[in-house]
């Protein structure tokens, strides 16, 4: 049975679970490509092998492009398609899926389990201010909330700041303390530099110095790499 606000659709490519509407669909998810005809695929996109009886033609599930069944033999989960099943994907593509497929199991799950900072934001006049931190369920947005909400007893959250939305962050900066290349060094905070309506805004969220720190900059990393995940999507869209 499918989710609540999914639904399951069949493409040419495998079974996908995607949002039922527009506005819940991740910004991580990448849209399918269309398959190079098959008039088109004369030789492997590989090895540039000619295809006959024998050599059959394989499309990409990612990139879409023709491949022999030995350059496209790998099946890998690729969630950034909502693909059910695992699909097949040409070695390049297999290569990428598994390193993206690292962040989804673990980054993403700790930025919607949420971590607990200390805020600095022109919103909030400058004044540092406890929160709690978490990337809503469809990854859209960032939500700043006064407390850990209390799922159990349903206790209601208190929004402290606006939603930042993912697809608005330009650009993210760590600041570091320790400048001794024998110790280690560590993760003071992180600047979240994004755009809202027709302006730059920042806020800064700094590590709390007590028991969250260690789950505090573990979001942060995860954080960066969500970033730099979503820059190079836009700047080098699958084709």
């Amino acid at each position: 049975m499918a989710d609540a606000g999914k639904k399951l659709v069949r493409s040419k490519s495998g079974l996908r679970m995607v949002s039922v509407e527009d506005k819940d669909t991740s910004p991580f998810q990448l849209d399918e490509p269309p398959w190079i005809p098959d008039n088109q695929c004369l030789t492997c996109a590989k090895c540039s092998s000619k295809y006959d009886i024998v050599k059959r033609r394989h499309h990409c599930r990612r990139c879409g492009k023709c491949f022999c069944g030995q350059c496209c033999s790998s099946k890998v989960p690729l969630p950034r398609m909502n693909f059910v099943d695992p699909v097949r994907l040409c070695e390049e593509c297999a290569i990428v899926t598994k390193k993206e497929n690292e962040f989804y199991d673990k980054q993403l799950k700790l930025l919607g389990n949420g971590s607990t900072f200390m805020m600095k934001s022109n919103e909030l006049e400058n004044e540092k201010t406890e929160v709690f931190c978490h990337l809503t369920g469809n990854h859209r947005s960032l939500l700043f909330i006064e407390e850990k909400p209390d799922k159990e007893n349903n206790k209601p959250s208190k929004w402290i700041h606006d939603p930042v939305n993912l697809t608005s962050i330009e650009d993210v900066k760590l600041q570091m303390a320790g400048n001794d290349p024998s110790q280690r060094t560590i993760v003071t905070s992180m600047t979240i530099k994004y755009k809202y309506i027709d302006e730059m805004r920042e806020l800064v969220l700094l590590v709390p110095d007590d028991s969250h720190r260690r789950p505090s900059t573990a979001w942060i990393a995860a954080m960066q790499k969500a970033v730099k995940m979503l820059q190079s999507t836009r700047d080098s869209p699958v084709s």
